[in-house]
C-alpha cells in the first residue's frame, strides 16, 4: 500500500493518541502534585517490591530506560513531597531501601482507576472481540518496539 499524503498514516495516530493521554493524565496528576514520570517510577517500585527484586537506582534505571541521574531526581523529588522513605539496604549499608509511603499507595490507587477510566473511554463502542484483538495488535507493536511484554 503506497502512502498517500492526503491520508493520516499510522504514525500520525500513535503520536496524537499519544499525545492526547499523556495531556489528559497530566491534567488529572496535577490534582495530586505528581508528574507521569514521579509515578510511573512509584509503579516500578510497587512492583518490584511486589515481585521481590532489589530496588536500585541501576533497578529502576533500567526498568524506566532513563539515566541513574534522572532516576535520582525523581527520587528525590517523591521524597520530598512525601511519596517515599529512602533507608539504608539491611544488609549492604551502601545499598538503599526505597518505602512507599501512604499517601503514594493512595495515589497509585487512584492513578489505576483513573487509567481503567481513560481505557474504558478509549474502547467505547468497541466489541469483546474487537478489544482481544486489538490488545494482541498493541503487544505486537510493542514487541516491535524492542520491548518484551512483561504483561
Amino acid at each position: 500500500m503506497e502512502n498517500d499524503p492526503r491520508i493520516p498514516s499510522h504514525d500520525f495516530y500513535i503520536k496524537n493518541i499519544a499525545h492526547v493521554l499523556r495531556y489528559q493524565i497530566d491534567q488529572k496528576l496535577a490534582a495530586y502534585h505528581v508528574t507521569e514520570p514521579q509515578v510511573r517510577l512509584l509503579g516500578h517500585i510497587q512492583g518490584g517490591q511486589k515481585a521481590g527484586h532489589e530496588i536500585s537506582r541501576k533497578y529502576l534505571s533500567e526498568a524506566m530506560q532513563i539515566s541513574g541521574p534522572s532516576v535520582t531526581s525523581l527520587l528525590n523529588s517523591l521524597e520530598k513531597n512525601g511519596f517515599i522513605i529512602r533507608t539504608s539496604g539491611l544488609e549492604d549499608g551502601r545499598t538503599m531501601q526505597i518505602d512507599l509511603t501512604e499517601k503514594a499507595s493512595d495515589v497509585m490507587k487512584d492513578t489505576m482507576d483513573m487509567l481503567y477510566e481513560i481505557s474504558d473511554a478509549l474502547l467505547a463502542g468497541f466489541s469483546e472481540g474487537e478489544k482481544c484483538i486489538f490488545l494482541e495488535l498493541l503487544k505486537r507493536v510493542y514487541e516491535n518496539a524492542g520491548q518484551g511484554s512483561h504483561i
